[in-house]
């Protein structure tokens, strides 16, 4: 495969022409510009810095961005578990970046013109066929990219429209759905109350999760909610944000003076995962294969992780069910991780923990248990194998009779 087309502009898509130009392959980049005044996607995990410097783009993005040393997850509004990415184990990066996901976006498609992908402002129009299994693009985008390919079409188009999922929808591939049914409300405000002005904020609400991000000026400030609860609240994304900002117990505590400062965005479909990854002359890159959930910050990662991945598989002609095998795994994992969090187990474990670790034993355990949970903040552990298998014993075996109904999220 020597034509790619990558019909998408977000981090994923520029991530996998970078790597695709380097190995020699002729990449186009169809993109429109972004329109949505908030993205999310605006926490790192310390896992993307080696990307970043294998990118080249580090210093660029933190010259614009927060940095992050850590983060902290409430309950309550006061009972507060907080990690620092420099007490991680040596192997693994001990800071992040807050982003404003537009700079974010635009320096890594320029990084991919840099690299040598032709990028086109345009919008592609695809045919699916179904009885192929596989999908076929416009005349005018085809044409558009006759300076760049070596064919009259691409050898593989790589749907990494996000949550469009343009693939998806014109070959009627089903997905799967994760147990929760929530929707998310985001918005950037001028200010909340920080335990730290770099850390990523989670906050258990009355019903749902919220998140605070500090960026530059600003931060960001959502909701993962219920969607009969949001609704109560009101019959638009504004009315529903605002009302819940001010109903909210918790809310009322740590954004008590906050002022919205842009329009309310919403989406509907989390936790979902695509029954299948690719066909005869297409592949899913990053959220259009699956997006599990915001509380870890991991999308970003995974949609990152995909780019490499997929760039790996094709340079070395791999076959695509490798590719497929692996998204599915990493998704299915993180899917895993984010249950806990919901049913408190999570968190219960990291209480015990607390209270454990004076003891003689803990001493000598808890150090090494640290080091094993530290990746989950930091978007190693799912792909650790040990990590995730620690993790799985600790929320069934090591909670000491410890209820994790206290720190589950309704």
């Amino acid at each position: 495969m020597k034509n790619i087309a990558i019909i998408g502009g977000g981090p994923a898509a520029s991530t996998l022409a970078i790597l695709l130009c380097r190995g020699g392959c002729n990449v186009v980049m169809y993109f429109s510009p972004e329109q949505a005044p908030v993205l999310v996607g605006e926490s790192l995990v310390p896992m993307i810095i080696p990307m970043l410097q294998d990118l080249g783009v580090e210093q660029e993005v933190a010259d614009y961005s927060r940095y992050k040393p850590g983060a902290c997850f409430s309950f309550n509004a006061n009972e507060i578990f907080s990690f620092l990415f420099s007490d991680n184990p040596s192997d693994l990066p001990s800071y992040a970046y807050n982003v404003p996901r537009k700079d974010f976006n635009a320096t890594l498609r320029n990084a991919a013109k840099k690299a040598g992908a032709l990028l086109i402002e345009q919008k592609v129009e695809l045919k699916g066929l179904p009885d192929e299994d596989a999908v076929q693009m416009d005349a005018a985008s085809l044409q558009a990219a006759a300076e760049c390919w070596d064919s009259a079409k691409p050898d593989l188009i790589v749907d990494a429209t996000g949550r469009v999922r343009l693939i998806n929808k014109l070959l009627n591939i089903p997905a799967e759905d994760g147990p929760r049914k929530d929707i998310a409300l985001f918005a950037h405000v001028d200010q909340t109350q920080l335990v730290d002005k770099g850390y990523v904020h989670n906050d258990r609400l009355d019903q749902g999760w919220g998140w605070r991000i500090p960026l530059p000026g600003k931060v960001s400030l959502g909701f993962v909610v219920p969607a009969g609860y949001a609704e109560q609240a009101g019959s638009t994304p504004e009315e529903q944000y605002d009302k819940l900002l001010q109903s909210d117990q918790v809310l009322k505590v740590i954004a008590k003076d906050s002022k919205r400062i842009t329009q309310v965005m919403r989406f509907d479909n989390y936790q979902s995962l695509s029954s299948r990854l690719k066909g005869n002359n297409w592949v899913l890159l990053g959220d259009s294969g699956g997006f599990v959930d915001p509380v870890f910050s991991s999308g970003m990662l995974i949609a990152m992780d995909s780019a490499y991945q997929l760039a790996d598989t094709v340079l070395k002609r791999k076959p695509m069910a490798d590719y497929e095998k692996a998204i599915k795994a990493h998704l299915e994992a993180w899917f895993e991780i984010v249950g806990y969090y919901y049913n408190g187990r999570l968190m219960t474990s990291f209480k015990v923990g607390e209270e454990f670790k004076e003891g003689p034993v803990g001493k000598l355990m808890v150090p090494w248990i640290t080091k094993h949970m530290s990746r989950i903040f930091s978007g190693a552990a799912a792909t650790r194998k040990v990590s995730l298998n620690l993790l799985r014993i600790l929320v069934k075996y090591g909670l000491r009779d410890e209820d994790p109904k206290y720190f589950s999220v309704k």
